[in-house]
């Protein structure tokens, strides 16, 4: 299901063409799916979640550094694709974004275990929310990507760390 959504997009999606990637009937699928959101959202719940567990360098800005380039190579990838046509569905679709946000939001945002570690060193006091700064650097990535057609490289994660992330992070509160 996952790779006809993949190949099509929401928009395009088709019962038939899943009940014949399946197997099985467009009944069989209308059964336990009576939605285009409640299929959609399955395909994308049984998918393998992708491991954006940041990996521990030792700093903020390594860890920011690190993390940001997991989510512009993830965002580069099939899966940034398909959840970037699905963003842009969402607007236009109660259904499907009350059922897609809650496996899209992680319980604890990866940039948060990143300030929690970086708290425990001392290089940050932790006095505001982060979330901001994935709410910042996550849609950054995606502009530049999707919408203007550059590339996700090093020296834009680097820009989004030392121009962005950091200067909020450790700015006097």
């Amino acid at each position: 299901m996952y790779e006809v959504l993949a190949e099509s997009g929401y928009q395009g999606l088709r019962y038939e063409a899943v009940a014949t990637r399946a197997r099985t009937s467009k009944a069989t699928l209308y059964r336990h799916w009576p939605t285009k959101a409640e299929l959609v959202t399955m395909a994308i719940s049984f998918r393998p979640a992708e491991d954006l567990r940041v990996p521990d360098t030792g700093t903020l800005r390594g860890d920011l550094l690190a993390y940001l380039q997991l989510l512009a190579e993830w965002m580069g990838g099939e899966p940034g694709a398909v959840i970037s046509g699905l963003f842009v569905t969402m607007r236009n679709d109660a259904e499907l974004a009350a059922l897609l946000r809650p496996l899209l939001i992680p319980a604890v945002p990866p940039v948060r275990a990143v300030c929690k570690r970086a708290e425990g060193r001392g290089e940050l006091v932790l006095g505001q929310d982060v979330r901001f700064i994935d709410e910042l650097c996550a849609p950054a990535l995606f502009m530049r990507h999707a919408l203007l057609g550059l590339p996700l490289d090093a020296e834009f994660v680097e820009y989004l760390v030392d121009g962005v992330a950091m200067p909020l992070l450790t700015r006097a509160t």
